[in-house]
């Protein structure tokens, strides 16, 4: 092989060549960080290998918490069973029934509906039913012999009201007056209905009764007037009683 003769100013430039001086550092500094990397590794190994060992868990061993689904809706709650029926109670077949048991009410009440009859047959009774003649102010202003037949007058027109009145359509609804006049020996001058009762069928019935009843029976003897006035008052019957129609 021939070598050929390099000249002095060739073999100065391939020895201070720049680029490789470049390429010495790059080696250099390539090395210096293997090297770097190779020390990190080691000291991080000592520090795993000085760590405290970690047991291991199970994860069978592990209880997991259900999964939370949807709200179901409440089941309605079963209805109450209805409450059982009491048995009747047991009756022997050789028992008699008890029959006597209503008759004392039964007796009662029949007592009553008698009493009250007996009652409505008495003038307290009338009077609440069909309303009542009384004299007026009780004839306190008049002598005791005047006032005295006054009540016999009063008495005697009641009784045939009474008979008359248990037919009336159409009831007493308020008091009246009447205003009669008579004569010494009981006969009617002037009759007429000072205040009407709320009803013209009461009020012709009770002129009716007046007139009936007359001539009435004459007045004392020691009555020296003309004439007597003689007014009445007819009483309304209770509400209670009051016949309607």
């Amino acid at each position: 092989m021939t070598h050929l003769p390099m000249s002095d100013s060739q073999t100065l430039e391939t020895a201070f060549d720049p680029r490789k001086r470049w390429m010495g550092y790059a080696l250099a500094t390539s090395l210096m960080l293997h090297l770097l990397a190779v020390v990190f590794m080691f000291a991080a190994g000592g520090a795993v290998r000085s760590m405290p060992a970690v047991s291991g868990i199970l994860v069978e061993n592990v209880t997991f918490a259900p999964a939370i689904g949807p709200a179901k809706p409440a089941e309605p709650l079963p209805a109450p069973a209805p409450p059982e029926a009491a048995p009747p109670p047991e009756v022997s077949p050789d028992a008699k029934p008890d029959q006597t048991a209503p008759a004392a009410p039964a007796a009662a009440t029949e007592k009553v509906s008698e009493g009250m009859k007996e009652l409505m047959a008495t003038p307290l009774g009338l009077g609440m039913t069909h309303g009542y003649i009384s004299s007026l102010a009780e004839g306190r202003s008049l002598r005791e012999d005047i006032r005295g037949y006054y009540f016999e007058l009063v008495e005697k027109i009641n009784r045939e009201w009474w008979k008359r009145a248990e037919g009336l359509k159409e009831p007493i609804r308020r008091d009246g007056i009447i205003e009669l006049y008579l004569r010494p020996d009981g006969s009617v001058i002037t009759l007429r209905i000072y205040q009407g009762t709320g009803s013209r069928e009461a009020d012709q019935v009770l002129l009716d009764v007046i007139k009936s009843v007359s001539p009435l029976p004459p007045l004392p003897a020691g009555f020296d007037q003309k004439m007597f006035l003689a007014p009445l008052k007819i009483k309304a019957p209770s509400s209670l009683f009051r016949i309607t129609g």
